[in-house]
């Protein structure tokens, strides 16, 4: 193999371990604000699913710098429902 074709293969293992379903098994906290953002809008209480659907695709920033998709994070929550802004993170932090 190439020295060309070895830089690609590290840099697509490199990139597959960021990406946010390689990453389901490491825990993190997420940043409150980037949260905050992408729940702009939405009326609690509010349903899981229903916040997948209407808010799942938006990144939220862990605090470790990297981006994960919302959905992604709640998909780990056993939390059916959330009751406030402050539940959700509550409830999220320490799954991303």
């Amino acid at each position: 193999m190439d020295r060309d074709r070895m830089d690609a293969s590290k840099e697509a293992s490199r990139e597959a371990s960021l990406s946010a379903d390689s990453n389901a098994d490491r825990p993190q906290d997420v940043g409150v604000s980037t949260v905050l953002d992408a729940v702009e809008g939405c009326a609690f209480p509010v349903k899981r699913e229903e916040l997948i659907a209407a808010r799942g695709e938006r990144d939220i920033e862990l605090r470790g710098g990297s981006r994960e998709k919302l959905r992604v994070v709640l998909l780990r929550s056993d939390a059916e429902e959330f009751l406030s802004v402050t539940d959700l993170v509550q409830k999220i932090s320490g799954l991303a």
